[in-house]
């Protein structure tokens, strides 16, 4: 079980999302830059190419993990994680979603 205090370590905000790629070479994994208030742009790689096309993102806001680590994930630095579901057993990935009226860089308590 994870405690009150285990949760309150994430740092978890609202961020709006600038653009989208898809990584090359991949299928399921998009290279997302994503506005969390902080005046640069992370990027983040996010397994949800088969779900969304990166076109379709952008000006969403979702929840990003913004304290995690960084990791080099196909060649490329993902700097955060987005809050998502895995719909079945084939790995698709449903993104959670924020409200668009809420500001970038909002944290979530």
């Amino acid at each position: 079980m994870a405690t009150k205090e285990d949760f309150e370590k994430l740092d978890l905000r609202i961020g709006r999302i600038l653009s989208a790629a898809l990584v090359s070479g991949s299928k399921k994994l998009l290279s997302i830059s994503v506005d969390i208030g902080e005046g640069v742009p992370r990027e983040i790689l996010s397994g949800v190419a088969r779900t969304y096309r990166a076109e379709d993102l952008i000006g969403k806001s979702v929840i990003v993990v913004a304290n995690l680590d960084s990791k080099v994930i196909a060649g490329t630095e993902s700097n955060g994680m987005l809050i998502g579901i895995e719909q079945d057993s084939d790995g698709l990935s449903i993104l959670v979603f924020a409200q668009d009226n809420i500001v970038p860089g909002s944290k979530l308590s």
